[in-house]
């Protein structure tokens, strides 16, 4: 299985929820230990192969421990009304450290929002300004799919090669949230 790029960002949380010491990572990734902690301070930019040999590594941390969507999962699911303005979403992105939400008309899920599809709308738009007063509603993307809260975590692996990030429902009712991040630190 091909290994996910982790976001440098993360390393530190990902490193310590996996158990390992900057020294043991950076021994399985075949880097010095000094790399890993200025990726953490974020002192330096990684190569594409540093990159992959940490997130090789950490990949091969994962234990497959039987565990389930609802034992990893984010809850409450931050979300956006589809009427609201993408600056509101913006920051209700901030508030909350996340980079994607979903997005409702009252309680039926319509799609996605993303920080990175708002970054491109701003920075293409001629009068970026004006971009963040559109709605949500003008410029939502698919949405996320949605998944039981029985559903093993090993059966989202391969999903999150193409997708941020899956709902988790029970019954009708969206009650949280898995990232890549929750999967690789849940396991």
């Amino acid at each position: 299985m091909a290994s996910q790029l982790i976001d440098p960002k993360q390393l530190k949380r990902v490193r310590t929820q996996l158990g390992y010491t900057q020294a043991a990572l950076a021994s399985a990734a075949g880097v010095s230990q000094s790399v890993i902690a200025k990726l953490e301070a974020g002192t330096v930019d990684p190569t594409f192969g540093t990159l992959s040999a940490i997130s090789r590594a950490l990949n091969s941390g994962i234990v497959r421990t039987g565990k389930r969507a609802v034992d990893v999962m984010t809850a409450p699911v931050i979300s956006v009304q589809d009427s609201a303005k993408l600056s509101e979403c913006v920051a209700v992105m901030k508030k909350g450290s996340i980079s994607q939400m979903p997005v409702f008309s009252g309680r039926k899920m319509v799609g996605t929002i993303t920080e990175s599809q708002i970054m491109t709308l701003v920075s293409e738009s001629a009068e970026p300004a004006t971009i963040l007063e559109h709605s949500v509603k003008e410029h939502a993307l698919p949405a996320f799919a949605v998944v039981g809260t029985d559903t093993p975590v090993e059966a989202l692996l391969s999903v999150f090669r193409f997708l941020p990030a899956v709902l988790v429902a029970s019954g009708d009712e969206i009650v949280g949230i898995i990232t890549k991040i929750d999967v690789l630190a849940g396991t």
